[in-house]
């Protein structure tokens, strides 16, 4: 009698530990599958665009979170271009990339010059906080530089929960926030990953 409750102890014991061990991994399955979901749901995301303090153009979108393995898989071009900045993609914990384009209309004076005594030409200058303009004209030719600077600001941060209705058992998506300093410059495109091991 005391063998048989010993055999049913260690039975009970053994389904005990096999089933919170293949809870565990179910719960692991289906935390992946949902990241795995949010990541393609990401991906196919287009950026969304608010305003922020004084009226300047914000873009917004959620962060792809990718294992390394993942990363090779679906973006191997990614991994060349690290590889081409020298860093190895095992130290790489995020990956940003970003589309901007500018377009700036200048208007200015040109003004009559005379290059070496003998050469008649038309010169012009445009210079503001984000653009120095510098050229002539000549006969039918025109010479001209422009400079421009632009800062771009990046924040990667928690933001909205995935599932609000759960509340504090919801994790927070990553999601990043762009903004061009340059008035005339617009977020065309941008692409964020979060690598995990």
């Amino acid at each position: 009698m005391r063998t048989i409750q010993n055999i049913v102890a260690i039975v009970l014991i053994g389904l005990t530990i096999s089933t919170s061990f293949l809870g565990k991994r179910l719960f692991n399955l289906k935390k992946e599958k949902n990241r795995i979901e949010q990541a393609f749901k990401a991906s196919g995301q287009e950026l969304s665009y608010y305003k922020g303090e004084n009226n300047k153009l914000v873009a917004k979108l959620e962060v792809m979170e990718l294992k390394s393995s993942e990363l090779k898989h679906i973006f191997p071009e990614i991994l060349s271009e690290i590889k081409a900045l020298k860093v190895s993609p095992k130290q790489v914990n995020h990956y940003s990339e970003t589309v901007v384009h500018q377009e700036k209309e200048i208007q200015t004076i040109l003004r009559d010059s005379i290059v070496l005594d003998t050469i008649q030409m038309k010169s012009f200058n445009y210079h503001d906080m984000f653009y120095d303009v510098v050229g002539d004209i000549r006969d039918d030719s025109i010479r001209m530089n422009i400079t421009s600077r632009d800062s771009i600001i990046q924040i990667v941060y928690r933001g909205k929960r995935r599932k609000p209705w759960l509340w504090i058992l919801s994790p927070r998506q990553l999601e990043q926030v762009i903004q061009c300093k340059n008035p005339n410059s617009t977020i065309q495109y941008s692409k964020s990953i979060q690598i995990t091991k």
